[in-house]
Parts: C-alpha cells; structure tokens; sequence
C-alpha cells in the first residue's frame, strides 16, 4: 500500500514538475513578447506608455485563467493520465501565438494600429455616418426621379 502511494506521489510530482516547466516557458515567451514590443513601438516611434503595458497584463489574464483551470483538471486526472496534457496544450498554444507576435513587423503591427484605430472613429461616429450615408442616397434617387421625370415628356 505504501509502495502504491509513493509511486502515485512521484508520478504527480513529474506532473507538477512539467506543469513548473510549462508555466515557465510561457511566462518567458510573454516577458520575449513584451521586450519585443517595447522595440517595435520605438521603431514607430510610438511612446511607450502605461497603456501598453496593461495590454501584457490583459494579455496574461487572458493565458493564465483557463490554464489555472487546466492545471486543475490535470492534477485530479493525474490518477489517468501519464502527462499534464491539457495545460502543456494551452501552454504550447500561448507560446505559439506569442512566437507569431514577436514575428510581426512593425510596419504589420502599424497598419494593424491604423485599421483599429479607423474602424474606432467609425464605431464612435456610426449615428453620423448613417446620417451621410442615408443624404447620399436620398441625394441619388432625388437625381433619378428627376431624370425620369425628364425623359417622360420626351416620350410622349
């Protein structure tokens, strides 16, 4: 019974040893991230501000939530399975998502900027915009009605 204990502790000890690991590489891989960043910003010549860094800390809340779940899930199914497989798969997910981060010019990340920062102005102006939109197309079938109404008396 002992021995049975003993191996079973063992065994969820390599778990948290490889769940330790994991955790560890994804931290790294966002801190890699995060000076990446800093350097990209300062290529735009964008100041690097408080506002930036939030987005590291949103950007962990983001990774850490499920993966504490799944740290979770791994430990009581440690009984079954060999590996902490669900948390070394949103670990290896992370690591991955953040290597494409770190991979993206900042030129990619400047027109990624600019698309936000337009489709912003159009969320936050969308009542003026409708308003543009719909003078546009009374303006035109304005137009229309009066070239129809044109060419009706030259019909007859």
């Amino acid at each position: 019974m002992n021995e049975a204990i003993l191996d079973y502790l063992s065994h969820l000890y390599g778990h948290v040893v490889l769940i330790v690991v994991a955790t560890a590489a994804l931290i790294f891989a966002m801190g890699i991230d995060l000076i990446f960043g800093i350097h990209k910003a300062k290529q735009r010549g964008e100041a690097t501000t408080s506002t930036g860094f939030k987005k590291t800390c949103e950007k962990a809340r983001k990774y850490f939530s499920p993966y504490l779940v799944l740290v979770c899930i791994d430990l009581l199914a440690a009984v079954l399975l060999p590996v902490p497989a669900f948390s070394m798969l949103w670990a290896a997910w992370c690591i991955y998502c953040e290597f494409k981060s770190v991979r993206e010019k900042a030129w990619q990340k400047e027109e990624l900027r600019k698309a936000e920062k337009t489709m912003n102005v159009i969320i936050e102006n969308k009542d003026d915009i409708a308003k543009l939109v719909a003078a546009v197309l009374f303006d035109e079938q304005e137009k229309r009605r009066a070239a129809a109404a044109s060419e009706e008396p030259d019909q007859q």
